[in-house]
Parts: C-alpha cells; sequence; structure tokens
C-alpha cells in the first residue's frame, strides 16, 4: 500500500560518515537512539559524535511486535525522549515510528488492538497534537522498504501481520548516509531495490492512466540500470543512489495519484511471508511471476494487462536480452540480480496463506476485492510447481533479515 502523509519528511543526503557531526543540528530537546544491535560500528560512532550522552536502546532486526513497542515506548517515556533517533532497517525504523505515535497518543494502541482482527489495514485518525509525538530522525541500514518517509508500517498482533497507516508514521527526517550500507550483503541491495522496482510496478498496473506514468516508467528504468550495474561491480555511491530510488517511490511523483492497493502482489507476499516466516522478498518472489501471468492472459482483478506490458516493454528498453512477455521477464531478471524464492510450498501452507489472504485483505476490502480464494489458490500451485520459484543459496539465509 502507499499512503500520502501531510507534512513532507526532511531528507538529508551525508557524505560517507559525516553523519555523527551533523545529526546533532537535527534533534530537539532530550534525545535517545534505537539502534539494531548487530550495528555497533555505527551506534560508537554516533556516541562518540554529536549523541555522546544519549540513551540508547538496542533492537533485534525483526517483525515488530506488541511487545517490541512496548520496549521501545518504556524507553521514550523513562528518558522524557523528545527526539529519537533510529538507525536499522525496515523493522527497527518501524518500530521507532509506531512507538513514538501510541506513546503520544495511548488511545490509538487499544484503537488498534480492538480493529486488528477486522481487516490487515488499519487507518489511524491524525494525533491531535503532533508536538506530543517525538520527533523522528530515521537512517536506513537496508535499502527496499522506504520506511524513513513512508507513512505505514507493520505490525505483528496476535491474530497476524498487520500494516498501519497513519500521517503520522513518516519520519520527521530521513538521513542517508553510505557509510550506514556498507556492510549490507550486495544481494540484499539488489534485493532491496527489486523490492522498489515492485513498489512502482506494481501499482501502476493496479491503477488507471495517470499523467505522470511517464515519471513512473523513468523511475523503474533507472532502477534496473542502477541493478544492472550492481550485478558487475559495487561501490559506496551505487548503494547510496539504491537508497536514495527507494525513497523517491514513496517521495516523488511516479505514484502521484495512484489506487493505493494497486500493488496487489504486497498483500499475497505479506500473508506466504507470516505463514512460512520467511523474508518478505523471498515470497514476493514466489508470487510475483504467477500474478503477472494472470493478468497477462486478461485477469483484471489483478492488473490491467496493456500497462503491464508496456511497463515491461521499458523495462527491456534497458535490459533487452530479457524475455519480452512480462511473467517470464520479472523471472528472468530476478535470476539476474541472484533474488531468491521459497524452494518448497506445501499444501498446508497454500491454504494457510489463502484463507489469511481472504479474511484480511479480501472481501469487501479494497486490497484484493474481485479476487476470490480460487484465483489466490491458483497463483500459489502455480509458485508451488516451482515455475516461478527462483532457489538456491541466497533463499536460505533468513538469519540475515535486515540487520546490516
Amino acid at each position: 500500500m502507499i499512503a500520502d502523509h501531510g507534512s513532507r519528511t526532511r531528507c538529508v543526503i551525508a557524505n560517507d560518515g559525516t553523519t555523527p557531526k551533523y545529526v546533532g543540528s537535527l534533534t530537539r530537546g532530550r534525545t535517545g537512539l534505537v539502534v539494531d544491535k548487530e550495528l555497533l560500528g555505527h551506534r560508537d560512532k554516533l556516541l562518540a559524535g554529536d549523541l555522546k550522552g544519549s540513551a540508547v536502546l538496542e533492537l533485534t532486526a525483526a517483525p515488530v511486535t506488541v511487545e517490541t513497542l512496548r520496549n521501545v515506548g518504556s524507553f521514550i517515556r523513562e528518558n522524557g525522549l523528545q527526539t529519537i533517533v533510529g538507525l536499522g532497517g525496515g523493522s527497527v525504523l518501524d518500530a521507532v515510528k509506531l512507538a513514538a505515535l501510541f506513546t503520544a497518543d495511548p488511545a490509538l494502541t487499544i484503537f488498534a488492538e480492538r480493529h486488528a482482527k477486522r481487516s490487515g489495514l488499519l487507518v489511524l485518525s491524525p494525533i491531535t497534537n503532533g508536538t506530543e509525538r517525538p520527533k523522528t530522525i530515521l537512517m536506513p541500514s537496508t535499502v527496499g522498504t522506504g520506511a524513513e518517509v513512508s507513512a505505514v508500517a507493520c505490525l505483528d498482533t496476535a491474530v497476524g501481520r498487520r500494516l498501519i497507516a497513519s500521517r503520522n508514521l513518516a519520519g520527521d527526517v530521513a538521513m542517508l548516509d553510505a557509510g550506514h550500507l556498507a556492510t549490507l550483503p550486495k544481494y540484499l541491495v539488489l534485493e532491496g531495490l527489486f523490492e522498489a522496482l515492485l513498489r512502482v510496478a506494481g501499482t501502476m498496473v493496479g491503477s488507471q492512466h495517470s499523467i505522470f506514468d511517464d515519471d513512473g516508467h523513468v523511475l523503474i528504468q533507472r532502477m534496473v540500470r542502477l541493478g544492472e550495474q550492481l550485478t558487475m561491480f559495487d561501490a559506496p555511491e551505487l548503494r547510496l543512489t539504491a537508497a536514495r530510488l527507494s525513497m523517491e517511490t514513496h517521495t516523488g511523483w511516479a505514484l502521484m495519484g495512484r489506487n493505493p492497493y494497486g500493488a496487489r502482489h504486497w498483500y499475497l507476499a505479506n500473508e506466504l511471508a507470516y505463514a512460512t516466516g520467511t523474508r518478505k522478498m523471498t515470497a514476493t518472489a514466489s508470487v510475483i511471476g504467477p500474478i503477472w501471468e494472470e493478468i497477462s492472459h486478461g485477469a483484471a482483478a489483478w492488473g490491467d494487462r496493456r500497462r503491464l506490458q508496456q511497463l515491461w516493454s521499458m523495462v527491456t528498453e534497458v535490459v533487452p536480452v530479457l524475455d519480452p512477455e512480462p511473467a517470464p521477464g520479472i523471472t528472468d531478471l530476478m535470476r539476474r540480480w541472484g533474488i531468491a524464492g521459497l524452494e518448497t510450498l506445501g499444501e498446508e501452507t497454500l491454504l494457510r496463506t489463502t484463507e489469511a489472504a481472504i479474511r484480511n485483505w479480501g472481501g469487501a476490502l479494497p486490497m484484493l476485492r474481485g479476487i476470490d480464494s480460487a484465483q489466490i489458490h491458483h497463483v500459489l500451485a502455480t509458485a508451488a510447481r516451482g515455475h516461478h520459484v527462483l532457489s538456491g543459496p541466497m533463499g536460505d539465509l533468513a538469519a540475515a533479515r535486515e540487520r546490516r
């Protein structure tokens, strides 16, 4: 899902390693640092610079739970924080965003708990007094989610993984530093770039014609060119560009005025990832080919066939060796970029994922409206047969998650 937020995030691009000497100019009042516990070197550099003396909370990079939010919320209250600096992958940044919001308005926590069973999406009302929310300065150490600027966050609850949307979730400051991306394995940089690419492609295919279509096509071509460069060599500036392009999928013109629920693959991948305990992009790699195949066969509920073909022609302009048909073509691209899907999908997983997708996102809800359980099961069964599932050693590295 894409979500608009009322006040634009201030985006700061820092030279490699300069963040510790600059972040102090962005904070207000008492400041705390929430950091991925695997990023000790980055933590120490921040604490040796402008954040010297700041309270610190270390988190494990894992899906955000209610317990995570209690932990971060207590950290905020006990230290009287007016600014929270978050450094880590999407889950760490989501934890900071959600905890800051729920601390400012505890009533939102009660609302979320009561409505979690009704839908996979929870849209929260804006908080009445924005000054009550601590200022958030978000520094990503991964590429792809755009959590530092997006107005949504994921939360694992007792009834499943939920997407929470609020204009108050967007970070006040998003700070990109190439140094924070340096330890991220290159395959995760490519995977994150692919996630950002599909955010644009999926939303465009699931939306009507827009005057911003050219912006979307140009952004997709920029990401594909960058991905091809990264397959050949690596450099800090390329990683920083990948992070900038990921951020642009939320802040630029490409998705302006689109159907916010247009990227239908996201909802199915979300449930498959939750059911299997794998990373979101591993699940996405399994289902995107079968979904695009359905669109190419005229299944309009998944997306528009003509718009998909037009979009894919933009990709093949950049990489002519890719299959000209979108479904096999996207599989070709994943193979070139080393992106792996699930190696196996059992029937029980197919049934659980299908039921959860319909319950949380289907029926009268706009996310998967018009798509029934038979269509979802067919997509998953196609993935299970292995026609579009890329397997390999990278598919088994779930432990890497978002740590670096």
